[in-house]
């Protein structure tokens, strides 16, 4: 069976170094679309997948074996990863956004790591191994925020990132900081040095509008930062809701 000719919509062609065809469509609201060629697999966390061909084979497997599968379901995260390869035809995977937003692409050498948000990973080549990453300062890990899941990926692969709103981009020098809203983090480069840190002044806690913590990114490296979150957005929509009757 051939693959369906694409959508006439805006889109994005390129391939990785590992040989896999994608395409980025739309604008508003991207959806990847992988091109699977026999023996190329791609995989996601359970329930990433948004349509596919017949030719596509669905394989859900616990992620990193039993242990791996016990430590993301504590922190959180989904146990079970999903691997998607063209059984003996190509075949084609899609992955939507969740939210507005865009799809990005990060190429990692062997041994080259990207720690992201567990919302911000969509899919990811076989070749890159998927972690919980648990970061070393206590108060990181209980002031993150509701659902504020970290997770490490090492390459060699290409790993595709789903990032609210625009991506906007930051290369911090050594010792260089950013201070972030917890929920604008999306992603960073292993070599930043990550903290949540509370925010200084009474009169900024209880007046700022910015909550209590702040995150801190440390450079060297690179942070990619959502450009809108989800949190904002649902509390902008609760100002339309209609209040419960008594």
């Amino acid at each position: 069976m051939s693959i369906p000719d694409l959508p006439t919509i805006p889109e994005i062609s390129s391939q990785t170094k590992g040989g896999i065809k994608y395409h980025i469509l739309g604008t508003v609201q991207q959806t990847l679309a992988v091109e699977l060629q026999p023996n190329q697999v791609v995989y996601s966390d359970a329930g990433g997948m948004s349509w596919m061909t017949t030719s596509v084979n669905m394989s859900t497997k616990a992620s990193g074996g039993l242990g791996g599968m016990l430590k993301r379901a504590v922190s959180g995260a989904s146990a079970f990863i999903v691997d998607f390869s063209a059984t003996g035809t190509p075949g084609q995977a899609a992955f939507s956004t969740d939210f507005p937003g865009k799809v990005l692409p990060i190429e990692l050498d062997a041994g080259q790591s990207v720690i992201m948000h567990k919302h911000a990973f969509l899919c990811a080549e076989k070749s890159v191994a998927l972690d919980v990453f648990f970061t070393r300062k206590l108060g990181a890990g209980f002031f993150g925020g509701e659902g504020f899941i970290l997770q490490k990926l090492t390459g060699p692969g290409t790993v595709f990132a789903e990032l609210d709103g625009d991506a906007v981009e930051y290369h911090l020098k050594p010792g260089e900081v950013m201070k972030v809203e917890p929920g604008h983090v999306a992603m960073f480069e292993a070599s930043v040095s990550f903290d949540i840190q509370m925010i200084k002044g009474i009169a900024n806690i209880l007046a700022g509008g910015e909550g209590v913590f702040l995150a801190t990114l440390t450079g060297p490296g690179r942070i990619w930062l959502h450009s809108m979150t989800v949190s904002k957005m649902a509390h902008r929509l609760m100002e339309y809701m209609p209040a419960k009757s008594g």
